[in-house]
């Protein structure tokens, strides 16, 4: 692996998408990496882009073009979590986790096969067990990374004839440096602890380099014959 290879990664200011960001770069892959917000410090090839908005994510790309003829990798990491509503979920609410969740990916793949004319790559979509399962988070969230499943799987096959290849990744609770586990079990370890013994089979978390070794399997030549499929890293827990 080698600077010859481009990765484009999203979400890629924080927690996950940083993560990645750092873990490809220390393989020697080229990464261009794409955030919502501006960052201090900002680093070469690292971008700002709301995806959620499909008029700005085809400025970006028609930008990228330029000066990127070829990106072999997409790892579409950004996503949005958070609460935004006391009791009853508003219309608002729901856009904001489609924006966030869902457009976010959609308008990426949109942008990537009009402005690098559907030429054969790997994509990889962080989704979360959530999609599956139900759970304490967000329903407008949860409902949201669902759609964003079946989307990409039924792209995968419209897809495959140009050798498009998109899979998609379901974490359960990924635990990293400040991140909202991390959060929790500084606030309360035994009340988390409880929590994961009490609903993950394994009794453990997820830890960020099991992603990005699942992400090396299907980038690599192990990859070449995977689409369309949906692989839990969760401990067990939406058995």
């Amino acid at each position: 692996m080698n600077l010859s290879k481009s990765i484009l990664i999203t979400g890629s200011s924080k927690n996950l998408g940083k993560y990645l960001a750092n873990y490809y770069s220390k393989k020697n892959f080229n990464v261009i990496g794409v955030s919502k917000t501006k960052k201090k410090n900002l680093k070469k090839n690292n971008f700002i882009c709301d995806l959620g908005n499909e008029k700005k994510t085809n400025l970006f790309f028609k930008k990228l073009k330029k000066k990127f003829k070829k990106i072999d990798t997409i790892i579409s990491c950004a996503g949005f979590s958070k609460r935004t509503y006391r009791k009853n979920e508003t219309s608002k609410d729901w856009v904001n986790a489609f924006n966030n969740n869902f457009f976010c990916f959609v308008n990426l793949l949109n942008a990537y096969s009009n402005y690098y004319k559907k030429k054969p790559i790997k994509i990889i979509i962080i989704s979360s067990i959530v999609s599956d399962k139900i759970t304490q988070a967000p329903i407008t969230y949860s409902v949201a990374k669902s759609a964003l499943n079946y989307y990409g799987q039924i792209k995968a096959k419209e897809l495959a004839k140009f050798n498009i290849k998109i899979n998609i990744l379901m974490p359960g609770n990924i635990l990293m440096k400040n991140n909202n586990w991390k959060k929790k079990i500084d606030k309360n370890k035994e009340k988390v602890m409880n929590y994961i013994k009490l609903n993950v089979p394994l009794n453990q978390f997820c830890q960020p380099l099991q992603i990005a070794e699942i992400c090396d399997y299907l980038i690599g030549k192990s990859g070449d014959n995977i689409t369309g499929s949906k692989f839990v890293i969760d401990g067990g827990e939406s058995l």
